[in-house]
């Protein structure tokens, strides 16, 4: 899942009706995490820890981007939403039995990006805002008996539309708002629609919430997780979350299968399925995902599905191409037809832990109230994980 803007975020001298309950819920996350943490901690040394490890990581993923709607256009340089630039640490201790304890934190680091970019308003600008906290949260596990993570992180159907073996999702995958999601579609005369990318073009995955989640071990390649919980970092949802998903990662012979399928609730009102499932020809390096959603009260729906091949062509690194189309309807209302296509490339530079990549890509929308000028977005770029 890509992150996103918090289109709410408080404006200077302005109380959200809900920013006490906001703050609430936040202070209610930080100190469950660290009550959590602190808990396994004191757990951890009760039963004797065989080993203690510490990661911090993080990766930086810019690109130039340009931009034509039909009407207009432009290039500028932003922090790609495809995978944001962000930092991590990891606290990991093994325990007895193979049982394992692990603090997970993890954020974006602030840098406006692809996803929240216009014509008018794309300039480079750093500003950490709450919903840049991808994760925090405490997870215990087991061979025998699985999982349990509490506190913000993934749902158990974030990543159940995004199943992908091609090596390009950097610059393409089906998430495919997260290049120019806030490009809004013109009509021949230049006015706006009213529909932007995001609004035109969704998989329906999971997202990253306050959850409380299990995940059952492996049985023959299939595991079931499930998760409830709650939006605290943005305005105006006070929905429980319910999801569940299942999960098939197998190595054949000559193939890697991973599949994914899932059920996600929010409120009383609002639920979506989605899945995907992705082959890997591990010698030919040839590739196959194919995911699909549809939001279940409405009616909206899409299919996806990506070519890619991946060698290693040169002592970089290896190289990975990929082409895919994207269908999709009612997603911006009854009657409309969303499609897509694009085109992207990959290049590992092993040496220095970077990306080097490239991709082009065309949105096209159909059936709105009036017709609109299709959108083409290009992108050049590199991402170095440390």
């Amino acid at each position: 899942m890509q992150q996103t803007t918090d289109h709410n975020a408080t404006a200077a001298g302005h109380q959200y009706p809900n920013e006490n309950k906001i703050r609430l819920r936040l202070s209610g996350l930080g100190a469950a995490t660290v009550v959590a943490f602190l808990v396994s901690t004191g757990l951890a040394r009760a039963d004797g820890a065989k080993q203690t490890a510490f990661k911090f990581y993080g990766q930086l993923n810019f690109g130039i981007f340009h931009v034509d709607d039909g009407q207009g256009n432009d290039t500028y340089l932003t922090d790609n939403d495809n995978s944001n630039s962000r930092i991590g640490i990891i606290h990991q201790t093994e325990l007895a039995n193979g049982h394992r304890l692990k603090f997970h934190f993890e954020s974006g680091l602030g840098f406006s990006g692809s996803a929240a970019a216009t014509l008018d308003d794309n300039d480079l600008n750093l500003k950490w805002r709450r919903t840049e906290l991808r994760k925090l949260e405490v997870v215990y596990s087991t061979p025998a008996y699985g999982a349990l993570s509490f506190g913000q992180g993934s749902t158990a159907t974030d990543g159940v539309a995004e199943t992908d073996f091609s090596g390009t999702s950097v610059v393409h995958y089906s998430s495919i708002n997260a290049l120019a999601g806030t490009i809004e579609f013109r009509d021949a005369g230049g006015a706006g629609s009213g529909s932007n990318i995001n609004a035109a073009f969704r998989n329906f995955d999971g997202a990253r919430r306050f959850r409380l989640r299990y995940d059952s071990p492996a049985v023959s390649g299939f595991a079931l997780s499930v998760s409830a919980g709650q939006e605290v970092l943005r305005h105006g949802d006070d929905r429980d979350y319910y999801d569940l998903a299942l999960r098939f990662d197998r190595d054949l012979d000559q193939f890697k299968v991973s599949g994914r399928i899932g059920y996600a609730r929010a409120g009383s009102d609002q639920s979506s399925v989605a899945s995907s499932i992705a082959f890997l020809h591990t010698s030919s390096g040839l590739n196959l995902a194919v995911a699909t959603g549809r939001q279940q009260e409405t009616g909206a729906n899409y299919a996806y599905l990506k070519l890619g091949l991946k060698r290693r062509w040169n002592d970089l690194g290896e190289t990975a191409l990929s082409f895919d189309v994207f269908e999709g309807d009612d997603l911006a209302g009854i009657g409309s037809q969303s499609a897509s296509y694009g085109i992207g490339i990959v290049q590992k530079w092993e040496r220095y832990n970077t990306e080097l990549y490239a991709g082009y890509r065309r949105y096209e929308l159909k059936g709105a109230a009036v017709a609109v000028e299709d959108i083409n977005v290009a992108v050049i770029g590199a991402r170095w994980k440390f």
